[in-house]
Protein backbone atom coordinates (compact mmCIF):
# COMPACT_ATOMS: atom_id res chain seq x y z
CA UNK A 1 0.00 0.00 0.00
CA UNK A 2 1.08 3.25 -1.22
CA UNK A 3 2.06 5.51 1.92
CA UNK A 4 -0.77 8.64 2.14
CA UNK A 5 0.55 10.27 5.58
CA UNK A 6 3.67 11.46 6.66
CA UNK A 7 5.12 12.01 9.84
CA UNK A 8 7.84 14.19 10.58
CA UNK A 9 9.13 14.21 14.51
CA UNK A 10 11.36 17.01 15.86
CA UNK A 11 13.04 15.23 18.91
CA UNK A 12 14.48 16.81 22.43
CA UNK A 13 15.49 15.25 25.12
CA UNK A 14 12.17 15.82 26.98
CA UNK A 15 9.31 16.31 24.28
CA UNK A 16 8.68 15.28 20.70
CA UNK A 17 6.57 17.86 18.20
CA UNK A 18 4.64 15.31 15.86
CA UNK A 19 4.18 16.58 12.49
CA UNK A 20 1.37 14.60 10.72
CA UNK A 21 0.27 15.41 6.55
CA UNK A 22 -1.12 13.48 3.86
CA UNK A 23 0.38 13.06 0.48
CA UNK A 24 -2.17 15.32 -1.34
CA UNK A 25 -1.41 18.19 0.95
CA UNK A 26 1.96 18.64 2.24
CA UNK A 27 1.73 21.84 3.51
CA UNK A 28 -1.27 21.39 5.73
CA UNK A 29 0.34 20.06 8.73
CA UNK A 30 -1.34 19.29 11.81
CA UNK A 31 1.21 19.07 14.72
CA UNK A 32 0.91 17.51 18.32
CA UNK A 33 3.83 17.54 21.72
CA UNK A 34 4.27 14.58 23.76
CA UNK A 35 6.88 13.53 26.17
CA UNK A 36 10.02 11.24 25.00
CA UNK A 37 9.19 8.95 26.93
CA UNK A 38 7.25 5.64 27.19
CA UNK A 39 3.91 7.45 27.77
CA UNK A 40 4.59 10.01 24.74
CA UNK A 41 4.99 7.57 22.30
CA UNK A 42 1.71 5.54 23.45
CA UNK A 43 -0.68 8.87 23.39
CA UNK A 44 1.56 9.55 20.14
CA UNK A 45 -0.02 6.26 18.64
CA UNK A 46 -3.73 6.79 20.34
CA UNK A 47 -4.20 9.84 18.06
CA UNK A 48 -2.58 8.45 15.00
CA UNK A 49 -4.83 5.41 15.53
CA UNK A 50 -7.72 7.81 15.74
CA UNK A 51 -6.92 9.36 12.45
CA UNK A 52 -6.58 6.26 10.61
CA UNK A 53 -2.63 6.35 10.51
CA UNK A 54 -1.17 2.60 10.94
CA UNK A 55 2.28 0.59 10.12
CA UNK A 56 0.94 0.28 6.22
CA UNK A 57 -0.52 3.78 4.87
CA UNK A 58 2.61 6.24 7.47
CA UNK A 59 5.96 6.88 6.94
CA UNK A 60 7.80 8.50 9.65
CA UNK A 61 10.50 10.88 9.31
CA UNK A 62 13.27 12.57 11.70
CA UNK A 63 16.47 14.38 12.03
CA UNK A 64 19.38 12.14 13.33
CA UNK A 65 19.93 13.78 17.06
CA UNK A 66 22.10 10.56 18.81
CA UNK A 67 20.65 9.15 21.77
CA UNK A 68 17.77 11.12 21.94
CA UNK A 69 16.23 9.41 18.60
CA UNK A 70 16.79 5.41 20.24
CA UNK A 71 13.84 5.25 22.23
CA UNK A 72 11.50 6.35 19.39
CA UNK A 73 13.33 4.55 17.16
CA UNK A 74 12.76 1.05 18.77
CA UNK A 75 9.16 1.50 19.31
CA UNK A 76 8.42 2.57 15.84
CA UNK A 77 10.51 -0.74 14.71
CA UNK A 78 8.82 -2.61 17.20
CA UNK A 79 5.30 -1.95 16.29
CA UNK A 80 6.06 -2.06 12.94
CA UNK A 81 5.80 1.44 11.31
CA UNK A 82 8.19 2.38 8.58
CA UNK A 83 10.84 5.05 9.52
CA UNK A 84 14.18 6.81 8.58
CA UNK A 85 16.71 8.98 9.75
CA UNK A 86 17.83 11.86 8.10
CA UNK A 87 21.25 13.88 8.75
CA UNK A 88 20.31 17.56 10.07
CA UNK A 89 22.74 18.77 7.33
CA UNK A 90 21.19 16.99 4.14
CA UNK A 91 17.57 18.82 5.88
CA UNK A 92 18.77 21.84 5.87
CA UNK A 93 20.04 22.06 2.24
CA UNK A 94 17.22 20.57 0.44
CA UNK A 95 14.68 23.06 2.53
CA UNK A 96 16.34 26.20 0.60
CA UNK A 97 15.71 29.44 1.48
CA UNK A 98 13.76 29.49 5.43
CA UNK A 99 13.08 32.39 7.94
CA UNK A 100 12.84 31.26 11.30
CA UNK A 101 13.25 28.46 13.38
CA UNK A 102 11.52 26.71 16.53
CA UNK A 103 10.21 22.64 17.26
CA UNK A 104 7.33 22.95 16.21
CA UNK A 105 8.18 24.41 12.40
CA UNK A 106 10.90 21.75 12.52
CA UNK A 107 8.84 19.01 12.68
CA UNK A 108 6.53 20.51 9.82
CA UNK A 109 9.30 20.91 7.61
CA UNK A 110 10.76 17.32 8.35
CA UNK A 111 6.85 16.54 7.57
CA UNK A 112 7.15 18.09 4.21
CA UNK A 113 10.43 16.35 3.15
CA UNK A 114 9.38 13.31 3.98
CA UNK A 115 6.32 13.53 1.54
CA UNK A 116 8.59 14.96 -0.99
CA UNK A 117 11.11 12.97 -1.42
CA UNK A 118 9.74 9.31 -0.15
CA UNK A 119 10.65 7.98 -3.53
CA UNK A 120 14.50 9.03 -2.35
CA UNK A 121 14.23 7.63 1.44
CA UNK A 122 14.87 4.10 2.54
CA UNK A 123 13.01 2.76 5.38
CA UNK A 124 16.26 2.11 8.08
CA UNK A 125 16.26 -0.67 10.86
CA UNK A 126 18.29 0.12 14.10
CA UNK A 127 21.64 -2.13 14.39
CA UNK A 128 22.08 -4.88 16.67
CA UNK A 129 22.56 -4.51 20.00
CA UNK A 130 25.94 -5.79 19.90
CA UNK A 131 26.65 -2.80 17.36
CA UNK A 132 24.85 -0.45 19.63
CA UNK A 133 26.80 -1.51 22.44
CA UNK A 134 30.49 -1.17 20.21
CA UNK A 135 29.26 2.47 18.94
CA UNK A 136 28.76 3.56 22.74
CA UNK A 137 32.29 1.97 23.69
CA UNK A 138 34.18 3.15 20.48
CA UNK A 139 32.51 6.79 21.67
CA UNK A 140 33.57 6.40 25.15
CA UNK A 141 37.32 5.06 23.55
CA UNK A 142 37.21 8.09 22.08
CA UNK A 143 36.57 10.30 24.72
CA UNK A 144 39.20 9.11 26.99
CA UNK A 145 41.97 9.26 24.08
CA UNK A 146 40.78 12.94 23.72
CA UNK A 147 41.40 13.24 27.74
CA UNK A 148 44.51 11.70 27.67
CA UNK A 149 45.65 14.04 24.89
CA UNK A 150 44.51 17.27 26.36
CA UNK A 151 46.63 16.46 29.76
CA UNK A 152 49.83 14.94 28.30
CA UNK A 153 49.84 18.50 26.16
CA UNK A 154 49.17 20.33 29.09
CA UNK A 155 51.70 18.55 31.87
CA UNK A 156 54.09 19.28 28.37
CA UNK A 157 53.51 23.20 28.56
CA UNK A 158 54.04 22.92 32.40
CA UNK A 159 57.02 21.86 32.19
CA UNK A 160 58.49 23.73 29.62
CA UNK A 161 58.41 27.03 32.15
CA UNK A 162 59.60 24.66 35.25
CA UNK A 163 62.36 27.23 35.60
CA UNK A 164 60.17 30.10 36.07
CA UNK A 165 57.70 28.51 38.23
CA UNK A 166 57.42 25.27 40.27
CA UNK A 167 54.35 23.33 38.55
CA UNK A 168 55.35 19.86 39.70
CA UNK A 169 51.98 19.18 41.51
CA UNK A 170 50.12 19.82 38.94
CA UNK A 171 52.16 17.68 36.94
CA UNK A 172 52.38 14.63 39.05
CA UNK A 173 48.67 14.94 39.05
CA UNK A 174 48.26 15.05 35.07
CA UNK A 175 50.70 11.92 35.03
CA UNK A 176 48.96 9.83 37.47
CA UNK A 177 45.63 10.50 36.04
CA UNK A 178 47.24 9.56 32.30
CA UNK A 179 48.05 6.60 33.63
CA UNK A 180 44.76 5.76 35.18
CA UNK A 181 43.40 6.89 31.51
CA UNK A 182 45.71 4.67 29.69
CA UNK A 183 44.51 1.60 31.46
CA UNK A 184 41.14 2.36 31.34
CA UNK A 185 41.54 2.37 27.66
CA UNK A 186 43.36 -0.89 27.76
CA UNK A 187 40.10 -1.93 29.43
CA UNK A 188 37.56 -0.52 26.76
CA UNK A 189 39.50 -2.11 24.06
CA UNK A 190 39.21 -5.41 25.89
CA UNK A 191 35.38 -4.55 26.43
CA UNK A 192 35.47 -4.32 22.90
CA UNK A 193 36.75 -7.82 22.17
CA UNK A 194 34.76 -9.30 24.34
CA UNK A 195 31.09 -7.66 22.94
CA UNK A 196 32.36 -8.69 19.20
CA UNK A 197 32.46 -12.10 20.29
CA UNK A 198 28.70 -12.03 21.70
CA UNK A 199 27.86 -12.32 17.43
CA UNK A 200 28.87 -14.56 15.55
CA UNK A 201 28.38 -12.97 12.20
CA UNK A 202 29.81 -9.66 13.56
CA UNK A 203 32.91 -11.54 14.83
CA UNK A 204 34.06 -13.48 11.84
CA UNK A 205 33.64 -10.04 9.66
CA UNK A 206 35.85 -8.11 12.26
CA UNK A 207 38.11 -11.17 11.60
CA UNK A 208 38.29 -10.42 8.12
CA UNK A 209 38.40 -6.77 7.98
CA UNK A 210 41.73 -6.77 10.57
CA UNK A 211 43.58 -9.22 7.66
CA UNK A 212 43.67 -6.30 5.52
CA UNK A 213 47.14 -5.02 5.85
CA UNK A 214 47.18 -1.38 7.47
CA UNK A 215 43.70 -1.73 9.07
CA UNK A 216 43.27 -2.61 13.04
CA UNK A 217 41.00 -3.52 15.51
CA UNK A 218 39.75 0.24 15.77
CA UNK A 219 39.36 0.95 12.11
CA UNK A 220 37.90 -2.47 12.19
CA UNK A 221 35.27 -2.01 14.64
CA UNK A 222 34.42 1.42 13.00
CA UNK A 223 33.74 -0.38 9.77
CA UNK A 224 31.07 -2.44 11.52
CA UNK A 225 29.77 0.22 12.84
CA UNK A 226 29.29 2.83 10.50
CA UNK A 227 28.16 0.13 7.94
CA UNK A 228 25.89 -1.38 10.01
CA UNK A 229 27.79 -4.52 9.76
CA UNK A 230 27.69 -3.90 5.69
CA UNK A 231 24.06 -3.37 5.52
CA UNK A 232 23.95 -0.07 5.05
CA UNK A 233 25.82 0.38 1.69
CA UNK A 234 26.21 -1.60 -1.21
CA UNK A 235 29.55 -0.91 -2.44
CA UNK A 236 33.04 0.41 -1.34
CA UNK A 237 32.38 3.41 -3.83
CA UNK A 238 29.44 4.37 -1.67
CA UNK A 239 31.51 3.87 1.04
CA UNK A 240 34.50 6.26 -0.05
CA UNK A 241 32.05 8.48 -0.35
CA UNK A 242 30.72 8.41 2.64
CA UNK A 243 34.25 8.80 3.93
CA UNK A 244 34.94 11.51 2.38
CA UNK A 245 37.83 9.94 0.24
CA UNK A 246 35.91 9.48 -3.52
CA UNK A 247 37.56 12.38 -6.04
CA UNK A 248 34.21 14.23 -7.45
CA UNK A 249 34.61 16.71 -10.56
CA UNK A 250 33.58 20.36 -10.76
CA UNK A 251 33.12 21.64 -13.64
CA UNK A 252 30.65 23.33 -15.76
CA UNK A 253 30.32 23.98 -19.88
CA UNK A 254 33.49 25.37 -20.96
CA UNK A 255 33.86 28.43 -18.56
CA UNK A 256 34.10 26.07 -15.09
CA UNK A 257 36.89 23.73 -14.79
CA UNK A 258 37.21 23.37 -11.22
CA UNK A 259 40.14 20.69 -9.61
CA UNK A 260 38.66 17.13 -8.81
CA UNK A 261 38.97 16.91 -5.06
CA UNK A 262 36.92 14.98 -2.18
CA UNK A 263 33.73 16.42 -0.46
CA UNK A 264 33.74 18.35 2.62
CA UNK A 265 30.50 16.68 3.57
CA UNK A 266 31.99 13.59 5.25
CA UNK A 267 32.57 11.20 8.07
CA UNK A 268 35.31 12.85 9.53
CA UNK A 269 35.90 10.38 11.74
CA UNK A 270 35.68 7.86 9.59
CA UNK A 271 38.20 9.63 7.05
CA UNK A 272 41.16 10.22 10.00
CA UNK A 273 40.79 6.55 10.95
CA UNK A 274 41.26 5.43 7.04
CA UNK A 275 44.24 8.10 7.00
CA UNK A 276 46.00 6.27 9.97
CA UNK A 277 45.28 3.12 7.74
CA UNK A 278 46.43 4.51 4.60
CA UNK A 279 49.89 5.42 6.30
CA UNK A 280 50.38 1.79 7.74
CA UNK A 281 49.27 -0.18 4.81
CA UNK A 282 51.86 2.42 2.32
CA UNK A 283 54.87 1.28 4.69
CA UNK A 284 53.84 -2.41 5.32
CA UNK A 285 52.04 -3.73 2.12
CA UNK A 286 54.50 -3.37 -0.99
CA UNK A 287 51.64 -3.40 -3.10
CA UNK A 288 50.03 -0.50 -2.12
CA UNK A 289 53.50 1.39 -1.66
CA UNK A 290 53.99 0.68 -5.38
CA UNK A 291 50.61 2.08 -6.28
CA UNK A 292 51.45 5.01 -3.49
CA UNK A 293 54.30 5.80 -5.47
CA UNK A 294 53.24 5.52 -9.16
CA UNK A 295 50.28 7.74 -8.68
CA UNK A 296 53.21 10.75 -7.01
CA UNK A 297 55.26 9.36 -10.58
CA UNK A 298 52.34 10.11 -12.01
CA UNK A 299 51.77 13.95 -10.62
CA UNK A 300 49.48 13.52 -8.49
CA UNK A 301 49.63 15.40 -4.68
CA UNK A 302 50.54 13.24 -1.66
CA UNK A 303 47.00 14.02 -0.10
CA UNK A 304 45.35 12.64 -3.19
CA UNK A 305 47.57 9.70 -3.50
CA UNK A 306 46.73 8.84 0.32
CA UNK A 307 43.19 9.28 -0.98
CA UNK A 308 43.68 6.94 -3.71
CA UNK A 309 45.12 4.54 -1.16
CA UNK A 310 42.71 5.10 1.07
CA UNK A 311 39.89 4.10 -1.47
CA UNK A 312 41.81 1.08 -2.55
CA UNK A 313 41.85 -0.30 1.19
CA UNK A 314 37.78 0.24 1.36
CA UNK A 315 37.42 -1.57 -1.85
CA UNK A 316 39.58 -4.62 -0.09
CA UNK A 317 37.43 -4.35 3.11
CA UNK A 318 34.40 -4.48 1.35
CA UNK A 319 35.82 -7.17 -0.69
CA UNK A 320 36.91 -9.62 1.69
CA UNK A 321 33.51 -9.17 3.89
CA UNK A 322 31.37 -9.79 0.69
Amino acid sequence: MQNEWFVGVDISKATLDVAVCHFNKPDDCVVHRFGNNSLGYKSMFTILKRSGINQTNSFFCMEHTGHHTLGLCCCLQERGFPFTLVSPSHLKKSLGLVRGKNDRVDAQRIAKFACLHHRLLKPMRLPSTCLLKLKNLLAFRDRLVKTNVSLANAAKDLKSISSLMDNQFIINQSEQRQKFIEQQIADTDHQIQLVMKEDEQIYRHFTLITSVIGVGMITATAFLIYTQDFTAFENGRQFACYSGVAPFEFSSGSSIRGKTKVSPLANRKMKSLLSNCASAAVQHDPELKMYYQHKIKDGKAKMAAMNAVKTKLINRVFATVH
